[in-house]
């Protein structure tokens, strides 16, 4: 209340009660009582009082009509002072989640740099040790052998040497090896001319030599493809081997065992402990997931506390926690396997009282870095396991990856990530939080910041346990 306009508006207000005062009360004239006798000089002459003219009809008619355009044009001025006070409420709004943002990334830069350095102090220390380590070897070497200097002054004449037998003339060549590079076949002599005088066409002996080196690295590559394709099958039919018989059973003698690389749960049966090592191209770096029974693979699992799921946007995409407790496998690796064949999703959840749903959908994947890791393809809800846990992720469907220090939830007037304190597919907010808080207290009245699925026992319950698994939709014949 304290703005230039509403005291305009306050001093016109006073101003206009004044002058319908005046304009209802007439002023009546009157006489002014006498004054009191006094001496008068030469100069003194009587003045006589004016009398008050009252208002005529005109005048009164003329500022009523004043007092209306004033009255308009402060309710005019009430009013845009009202929507300057909300646009300047909305403005201190978004300031406020701009600071909080740029708080979230601060602090996750602060944890960056830390671990930056962590990782710096660590590399600086393992260098000590190598160069301590190699001051050692050097030490026994030129006890064993002898000084350095000596050392390396021997193994330069020795190269020297060598380029002086290099540098002699050559000896003749035997004539069964003449006859690949002269046309006669009368022995050489050593100038390089045949018996009858002609001299070497090396032009041509040069070309066929070109021709089969080419025939041969041809050659080569045929052979190389066909000990791929070899190797593939040889690999299927181990793979449906082990399938058919124990885990334990000896490969045959003479047969020398061959390195398989797995790109999925599906060969668990070369995990160790449930733990599997993926490699899904030559090329690519190998990594490690958990698998469980008929070639599900772990993505995510929440049973505690001890990992906090609310992160910046750089852990997410790498992945944090303990593949043997509560984990994210991170963006990248996810991108990298619902990229490579087509997956199903299937999540599993379990509230205190021990009840257990299960939700699942035909097929599932999520795009790269550049497009902010959509949620590219969900498809069906599938109806038929038991217990249903209902569908609670298809509204999300389509929605980008959203932290709290990376805003994609198509929010204009909020930031669904730190609203529900973890990241996700947000749409505006949604139906479900996976990577929330985990409650064990009060998880009955926890909210939209704990782990709830919507169908699910409602959005204030937070799960006490909750697993997200992919696997690839195979054939009965194709589980390679």
């Amino acid at each position: 209340m304290g703005t230039p306009t509403l005291r305009l508006f306050l001093v016109l207000v006073c101003c206009a009660c004044s002058w319908t005062e005046a304009l209802q009360e007439p002023t009546v004239p009157t006489q002014a009582p006498p004054a009191p006798t006094l001496w008068r000089g030469r100069n003194y002459r009587p003045h006589h009082a004016t009398p008050t003219v009252a208002p005529t009809a005109a005048q009164h008619s003329e500022i009523k009509q004043l007092m209306t355009n004033l009255h308009d044009r402060v309710g005019i001025l009430a009013t845009l002072d009202e929507d300057q006070r909300h646009r300047l409420e909305v403005i201190d709004k978004k300031i406020d989640q701009l600071l909080d943002s740029n708080t979230g990334r601060m602090e996750s830069l602060k944890a960056q740099q830390l671990n930056f350095q962590q990782r710096l102090d660590s590399f600086e220390h393992i260098q000590r040790l190598t160069r301590h380590t190699l001051d050692e070897l050097k030490g026994e070497t030129d006890q064993i052998l002898g000084p350095r200097q000596a050392r390396e002054l021997s193994h330069k004449q020795k190269n020297r040497n060598k380029m002086r037998e290099l540098s002699r003339q050559t000896r003749d060549i035997p004539e069964q090896h003449m006859d690949l590079f002269y046309r006669t076949e009368s022995p050489p002599t050593t100038q390089g001319r045949s018996s009858n005088g002609t001299e070497l066409d090396v032009a041509s002996r040069l070309d066929a030599l070109a021709t089969f080196l080419v025939s041969l690295a041809y050659n080569v590559k045929e052979t190389q493809q066909g000990v791929a394709k070899l190797l593939q099958s040889t690999n299927n039919i181990r793979r449906r081997l082990a399938n058919r018989k124990p885990q334990s059973a000896l490969p045959a003698q003479g047969v020398a065992p061959v390195e398989e690389h797995a790109t999925s749960c599906l060969q668990s049966y070369l995990a160790v402990n449930g733990i599997l090592k993926l490699q899904l191209t030559p090329q690519s770096d190998a990594f490690y997931v958990p698998c469980q029974d008929d070639g599900w693979t772990v993505v995510m699992n929440r049973s505690s506390d001890d990992v906090s799921f609310e992160r910046s946007w750089l852990d997410y995409k790498e992945g944090f926690g303990n593949i043997a407790g509560d984990f994210f496998i991170g963006l990248d690796k996810l991108h990298a396997l619902t990229s490579s064949t087509l997956h199903e999703l299937r999540i599993w959840m379990q509230d205190f009282e021990n009840n257990v749903a299960v939700a699942g959908y035909d097929s599932f994947a999520i795009s790269g870095e550049r497009e902010l890791y959509a949620l590219s393809l969900l498809g069906r809800y599938q109806e038929h396991l038991h217990p249903p846990a209902g569908d609670s992720l298809s509204y999300h469907a389509g929605a980008k990856f959203s932290t709290f220090d990376s805003d994609n939830d198509n929010c204009l007037e909020c930031s669904c990530a730190q609203r529900h304190k973890a990241g996700g597919w947000f749409n505006a907010c949604g139906t479900s939080n996976l990577m929330g808080v985990h409650y064990s207290k009060d998880y009955q009245r926890a909210g939209e910041t704990g782990i709830y699925w919507d169908t699910f026992q409602g959005k204030d319950y937070s799960l006490r346990r909750i697993k997200m698994l992919i696997r690839p939709i195979v054939q009965d014949e194709a589980r390679r």
